[in-house]
């Protein structure tokens, strides 16, 4: 199984905004070792064997396997964004939906009641309304 670049991650506390945003996060492939980041734009990812891509779906936390779930470019972008705003992860979602639902579903818990004004995008009373109330 292919898996994420364990490394320690660096310390940008001492960078400039202007350094974090061009730096923060590049990962180069071992083959190329490109100047910037590459964009990965597929939608899954090779494996020797059957028995390999069974574990990496069973082990998904640990590596590239399906960029529904994750993949290189969106790493990248979450661990700049973290160092941009000074955070110790970063979680990307595809859209801005999905970003409340991960949120609401992180931090809400049977009984809670959420305050929410009228003036946000309309699914998102949908959601907290009927889905979730």
């Amino acid at each position: 199984m292919k898996s994420k670049t364990t490394r320690k991650k660096p310390d940008f506390s001492k960078l400039a905004l202007e350094t974090l945003a061009v730096r923060a996060g590049t990962r180069r492939t071992a083959e190329y070792q490109e100047h910037s980041e590459a964009m990965f734009l597929t939608s899954s990812f090779c494996f020797d064997s059957a028995e390999l891509a069974a574990d990496g779906f069973a082990h998904a936390d640990q590596g590239f396997i399906y960029s529904r779930f994750t993949n290189p470019t969106v790493s990248m972008f979450q661990d700049r964004l973290a160092a941009l705003e000074g955070g110790e992860a970063c979680i990307a979602t595809a859209s801005g939906m999905s970003a409340i639902l991960t949120m609401a579903m992180a931090h809400l818990q049977a009984g809670d009641h959420v305050v929410c004004s009228r003036s946000v995008f309309g699914a998102t009373i949908q959601l907290f309304s009927n889905i979730l109330g």
